[in-house]
């Protein structure tokens, strides 16, 4: 009773005390993710050539189309571009750097990049194929194996997530990937098809002390020139120093070269432009691109008064008399000086005095107009094989007074003693091998009486004569047969005709034709309308017929006339061509090739035939 009750006056039992709460899990650290660093990359120093084409594949696909050829870009990759081909994005644009080290042996380092489908797939390609991949940035690799290029895969900004990097060297992609990648994709460089744009400045930099060095290079050129002759000697050095100070002068002056190029589907037609800007124009060259004294136009109509079976011809408004005041003088005086110490007489002297003011007198406007030497479509003797000279009408408006003599002193200098044993030392030759000339009378409509032409026989192996006297190797046989033609200069009113041919009675009819246009004229030939719209210093046409007839290959088909016949357009689709000037301070000249479509139409059927004259080059 006294425990109870001892336990009720002492109050209630203590409770256990409760266990302790069990900790919670610590969390685990999120796994670490690698990123690819993207943010952009500002061009290297000393960049100086960055390119781009776009839609690589629609551009070749299209061109295999205007050909009628059954294959694209595709099916004619190399072995190297085949293995990566699913990964490859085709159709985003490849890419082109070149940089300018500060210094060191190598001159340049150049990478080229291709737009990929993402680096997953091209790095499991690229393993499935057998290359080596190598880890060596959070999603990029070094692809080894199979090339001696030095590749790599890597994520990228701009049209692709990524871009496949190759250059010749490590040392070159290291320093070009990043730019390949995150810099060059985002650069504007124009909407045309192909762009190549050349930076002179990084190029004045790196090679400052060699531009500097140019008359010190001109000195050992004026040793290795002279000939212990006080006169030419003089004249040597003045015009090779003349030269090394232009060579400065030009390299201060030039700031871009640029090429572009684009297709025209609805035409067919594909552009080439090449672009001379300048920043200054302290240089003859810039002055001769900023000529303004000119202004350009259209083709006239005494161009399309030229014979209609022209294979190429053009026209020129004209330029600046005195810019070629320098060359003259500096051309009359070498050629005066070096004759007069070869014991060339002062007749002779004065003959190549007046034609070299001639030639470099031509200044006014011109139109002009060539035959094809592979083809002869002329008033010939049907007899005779067809002539290797083809044929030229030209129209010069103010010509210099010189030219009117021009076929006689070439005939006079071509029958000199003197001047022909000079000639034969120089080009280290005889006399025989050299081309002899006469003078005959021209006659045809509208011709004056008295007129006279001068018709110059070239003897065979005069390639390998002017090759070999200055070190080259011309194949045996490229100039066999040998062939004659002729020429003269026919004044007409304030203008002047120079005309030369296969032949006299060719000559004859062409200059006449000139004088009196009659007949069939380029006015018949509706694919040259287009010359009526340019606006250019300086245009013209070529055809594939006149390119052919100026090869090695063209002159070897047996049956030219009926090799160029069984072409869609009988190789006389045009290119045009032209020069556009653009003066000032800072003048720019831009020279524009445009292919028409017939010439790619064209272009399968000479495949056969230049396989032809290859195999009979053979024999």
């Amino acid at each position: 009773m006294l425990a109870l009750a001892c336990a009720s006056c002492g109050g209630a039992a203590t409770p256990a005390p409760a266990p302790p709460a069990a900790a919670a899990p610590a969390a685990k650290p999120a796994p670490l993710v690698e990123t690819p660093d993207l943010s952009p990359v500002a061009a290297p120093p000393g960049l100086f050539v960055l390119g781009r084409i776009n839609r690589p594949t629609s551009l070749a696909d299209t061109v295999a189309r205007w050909a009628g050829l059954p294959v694209g870009l595709r099916q004619v990759l190399p072995l190297a571009g085949k293995d990566l081909d699913a990964a490859i994005a085709w159709d985003a644009p490849i890419e082109l750097a070149v940089t300018v080290p500060p210094s060191g042996k190598r001159s340049v380092h150049a990478a080229v990049s291709l737009g990929l489908t993402g680096t997953g797939p091209a790095v499991n390609l690229a393993r499935q194929q057998g290359y080596e991949v190598k880890r060596i940035a959070p999603e990029t690799y070094l692809v080894t194996g199979g090339s001696p290029l030095h590749c790599a895969i890597a994520p990228a900004l701009g049209p692709t997530s990524a871009r496949l990097v190759c250059a010749h060297r490590e040392l070159e992609l290291d320093e070009l990937l990043p730019y390949l990648t995150r810099g060059l994709p985002t650069t504007a460089l124009g909407q045309k098809d192909l762009t190549i744009e050349l930076r002179m400045e990084p190029v004045r930099q790196r090679f400052a002390a060699e531009i500097g060095s140019a008359r010190l290079f001109a000195g050992f050129a004026v040793r290795e020139l002279s000939l212990d002759s006080p006169r030419f000697d003089t004249a040597v050095s003045d015009a090779v120093y003349a030269t090394a100070d232009e060579l400065v002068a030009l390299s201060h002056d030039l700031d871009i070269v640029r090429l572009e190029g684009r297709l025209d589907e609805q035409k067919h037609e594909a552009t080439l432009e090449l672009a001379l800007s300048f920043r200054d124009h302290k240089s003859w060259v810039a002055s001769v691109v900023g000529d303004a004294s000119h202004p350009g136009g259209p083709a006239t109509d005494s161009f399309f008064a030229l014979p209609e079976d022209a294979d190429d011809g053009g026209y020129a408004q004209g330029r600046d008399p005195h810019l070629f005041d320098g060359v003259r003088r500096s051309g009359l005086e070498l050629a005066d000086a070096y004759l007069e110490h070869q014991k060339v007489g002062k007749a002779s002297r004065e003959r190549m005095a007046r034609l070299i003011q001639s030639y470099l007198g031509l200044d006014g406007a011109f139109v002009s107009a060539q035959g094809s030497a592979l083809i002869a479509k002329s008033p010939r003797d049907k007899a005779g094989p067809p002539p290797r000279s083809g044929w030229t009408v030209t129209r010069q408006s103010a010509p210099p007074a010189t030219l009117k003599s021009a076929a006689a002193d070439l005939v006079g200098l071509l029958g000199d003693r003197d001047f022909r044993a000079a000639l034969a030392r120089s080009l280290k030759t005889d006399e025989k091998s050299l081309p002899t000339a006469r003078a005959v009378p021209l006659r045809g409509p509208g011709i004056p009486a008295g007129t006279i032409a001068a018709t110059v026989k070239v003897p065979q192996g005069i390639a390998q004569t002017l090759t070999g006297a200055i070190g080259w190797k011309s194949r045996k046989g490229d100039d066999d047969e040998g062939f004659e033609v002729a020429l003269a200069i026919v004044p007409s009113g304030t203008d002047a005709v120079f005309a030369y041919a296969p032949n006299v009675k060719e000559l004859g009819a062409r200059v006449g034709q000139a004088l009196s246009p009659k007949g069939e004229t380029l006015a018949k030939r509706t694919e040259l309308e287009r010359m009526r719209h340019f606006s250019a210093a300086r245009a013209g046409f070529v055809t594939l017929a006149y390119v052919l007839g100026g090869t090695t290959f063209g002159q070897r088909l047996p049956n030219p006339e009926a090799a160029l016949a069984a072409l869609p357009h009988h190789g006389q689709s045009p290119i045009f061509l032209e020069w556009v000037t653009e003066p000032g301070a800072a003048p720019k000249g831009v020279w524009r090739t445009t292919v028409t479509g017939g010439v790619f139409e064209d272009l399968p059927g000479l495949v056969p035939l230049f396989a032809t004259a290859l195999a009979s080059s053979r024999h």
